[in-house]
């Protein structure tokens, strides 16, 4: 990662929206009283207010002078195949490109096909460590960023792409990008290759679109800073590796939809410590290999492996959800009804019958009532209170 790299605007954000962010704070155009104010030296650098343009000057002004948009309005196809744009770009300095693609006519970028031996050469954007931030938000046909397009751009620190078009991300596509910090991906998106995001060094946070089914083989391995993953509830699978070495992610809630973790997926995640596993996910082998904070926890709770203590969780936690549903609905029917406060318990105790067959939430609540002691209004606070 080129160490003169602005580390202000260090996302992967895939909003349509048009508007521009200030380089040092972030906030958008959108939220502001008044219009950004460019940098009178490059004119390309925004700020919100002159506190944040000099809050960014001791970084800002190593690049300043040299700092450069290339726009493409046209054409791009020609340029990529020939290879015309990388020879430019590999001319600059590191972080000093800002790049704005803008023809309505390209449809993807890079091959999604590409052999890894051709990678170096024929990847649209390999290595290109001028590039500073790429805006393709004018390309409203294109449907795909293709293997190894961007990978090793270690100066990236922000892209925007156009979500209603985009539905492919191929392997390798942002391999190595060690300054982007969170990706918010489309909901167009159904297909995520293998190693993806693969050591993306600085990334901490990652919200996975609700149109993912997959997560591919190492997408988001090495990304050593990442402590925060938003899984879809449309999540079938997570691939080989997926999150390996994930040193700093603590937390993870898995979706009810997941029906398979592939071999080592949080292998290596060693500040691992709260895991929501669903009993329809099938697991392959050492999955939580060497995730020591969570293999502590297990052995203090008294279990002999990993999955049997998270199994036995997730079962207190449905559990726990159904107490405090069924718990809304009785304070509701309490609320509803008339007389002392005992006659009101009363009457809210007699919606839920024991005998309601039709209700295997209620059957199972009634049954834990009263195993909590006592009967009636003593029973449901004392079981009640074991979960709020």
């Amino acid at each position: 990662m080129s160490n003169n790299a602005t580390p202000n605007i260090t996302s992967l954000s895939l909003a349509s929206t048009e508007s521009h962010c200030c380089w040092y704070c972030g906030r958008g155009e959108e939220t502001l009283p008044t219009k950004l104010q460019k940098c009178g030296q490059c004119g390309l650098a925004e700020y919100c207010n002159r506190e944040c343009q000099r809050g960014d000057w001791k970084l800002h002004k190593a690049k300043c002078k040299r700092l450069t948009e290339i726009v493409v309005d046209t054409n791009l196809k020609n340029r990529l195949r020939s290879g015309a744009l990388k020879r430019r770009l590999l001319t600059l300095s590191g972080g000093t490109v800002i790049l704005n693609i803008r023809d309505p006519d390209i449809t993807t970028i890079g091959d999604m096909n590409l052999a890894v031996a051709r990678v170096r050469f024929e990847a649209p954007f390999f290595d290109c460590k001028s590039l500073l931030r790429v805006d393709l938000r004018r390309c409203t046909k294109l449907t795909s960023v293709g293997t190894a397009a961007f990978c090793d751009c270690s100066s990236l620190t922000s892209m925007v792409l156009l979500p209603d078009s985009l539905t492919q991300l191929g392997d390798n596509a942002f391999q190595n990008c060690s300054s982007l910090t969170s990706v918010v991906l489309p909901d167009s998106l159904t297909q995520m290759g293998e190693a993806a995001f693969l050591s993306c060094s600085s990334l901490t946070s990652v919200v996975l679109p609700d149109s993912l089914t997959q997560v591919g083989r190492l997408a988001f391995g090495s990304c050593t800073s990442l402590t925060s993953v938003v899984f879809p509830d449309s999540l079938t699978q997570v691939g080989l590796h997926a999150f390996c070495d994930c040193s700093s992610l603590t937390s993870v809630v898995l979706p009810d939809s997941l029906t398979m973790l592939d071999e080592s997926v949080f292998g290596g995640c060693s500040s691992l410590m709260s895991v929501v596993l669903p009993d329809s996910a099938e697991l392959g082998d050492e999955v939580f290999d060497e995730c020591d904070a969570l293999e502590q926890i297990t052995a203090l709770a008294g279990f002999d492996s990993v999955e049997l203590y998270l199994r036995d969780r997730y079962k207190s936690i449905t559990l726990r959800k159904l107490v405090l549903r069924l718990f809304r609905k009785y304070n509701k029917a309490v609320n509803y009804a008339y007389g002392t406060e005992a006659k009101k318990h009363a009457s809210a105790l007699a919606k839920f019958p024991p005998d309601n067959t039709g209700s295997l939430e209620v059957g199972l609540f009634l049954q834990k009532m009263s195993i909590s002691g006592g009967d009636g209004v003593i029973g449901l606070v004392g079981y009640i209170l074991q979960f709020v």
